[in-house]
């Protein structure tokens, strides 16, 4: 089975594929983010400088990989060029900070119990405490801290990822309490925008999971290898597909405390059921619609549709240009005349 997020693999070229579906190598450094955002020393000139020597050390060994596929023979250069569909984001918070939602989630979310499930196709309902419920992010307390800290994951993901131009704005999140049983089918997520981001970030990993292989081997004999995981799916390529050298379109992850999964909002997946009687899956599910800056939707136009854009900007510059004119010329009586 292969991994989208296995770094270990002993052969080169598996390694150049995976990188990029591994966007964990050029993320801003966010741990430093919610260390400061949670109360830590954390001096944003020394996150720059971490952050530039990330994406430079990344740049080398990217240079190094095309390098090794590189031959010159009798005057012929021969190259390899990987050919790339789409990124997925993955970020690990520190313990503590997992610690801190989870007792905001025990002491406020829990028993305010606000149901969001009337909009989602979660089958969380197996045991009495099986639930999914909304994380409210405009409060002044964690929930605010966090939208922070998720805007910037997300953020970073569209600059640095996508080269994108534009800035995420995570406008739902909701928690996930899974239990024996439960399971949440194959879906996508909506956002308000064209472009948009989903995640996830688990919180609680029962024993039952937490126990199973972390790279199965097969799937066969109802070895239960991969309950409780997370399945996504971005395409129908079969194992016939893969033979005839058309590339994998599905993974399954493991999840693991304190890691966030940050993807397009188009991307299916799907959280297969566990069986455990008692522990408690626990995630935190979050939107973020995307906003390109002026610049980057321009990109977007062709040639015909750049000139009418600035017909349209400078016919809308003129009219606010004119209404400002007569607004001063026009005097302000008082009182009675």
């Amino acid at each position: 089975m292969v991994k989208v997020f296995d770094l270990d693999d002993k052969e080169d070229i598996e390694k150049f594929h995976k990188k990029q579906e591994v966007f964990a190598k050029e993320v801003t450094d966010v741990k430093s983010d919610v260390n400061k955002i949670f109360g830590m020393e954390t001096e944003e000139e020394k996150k720059e400088r971490e952050v530039e020597k990330l994406v430079a050390e990344e740049k080398v060994k990217n240079e190094q990989l095309e390098k090794e596929f590189e031959e010159k023979n009798a005057g012929v250069k021969f190259a390899i060029r990987p050919i790339q569909t789409f990124l997925i984001g993955r970020i690990e918070f520190p313990i503590n900070v997992i610690d801190e939602v989870n007792e905001h989630i025990d002491n406020v979310i829990i028993p305010k119990n606000d149901s969001f499930a009337n909009g989602l196709v979660g089958q969380l309902k197996n045991n009495e405490r099986s639930a999914q419920l909304d994380f409210p992010m405009d409060d002044d307390g964690i929930g605010a801290q966090l939208k922070i800290v998720f805007d910037s994951v997300a953020t970073t993901l569209l600059q640095k990822g996508y080269r994108r131009d534009a800035k995420a704005d995570c406008f739902q999140c909701w928690t996930n309490h899974a239990y024996a049983g439960d399971y949440n089918p194959y879906h996508d997520h909506g956002v308000q925008t064209l472009a948009g981001l989903s995640g996830f970030l688990w919180l609680k990993i029962p024993r039952v999971v937490e126990c199973t292989p972390d790279e199965p081997d097969t799937l066969t004999n109802a070895n239960g290898a991969v309950d409780g995981w997370t399945h996504l799916i971005w395409g129908t390529n079969t194992r016939k597909d893969i033979m005839q050298l058309k590339p994998q379109t599905e993974d399954y992850v493991k999840p693991e405390v304190g890691t966030m999964l940050v993807f397009p909002n188009w991307l299916k997946h799907e959280v297969l059921p566990f069986f455990d009687n008692d522990d408690e899956r626990r995630s935190m599910a979050m939107n973020w619609n995307v906003y390109d800056s002026e610049e980057q939707q321009r990109r977007f136009l062709s040639p015909r549709e750049e000139e009418q854009y600035k017909a349209k900007k400078e016919e809308l510059e003129t009219f606010n240009k004119t209404m400002e004119e007569e607004k001063r010329d026009t005097p302000i009586f008082v009182g009675n005349l």
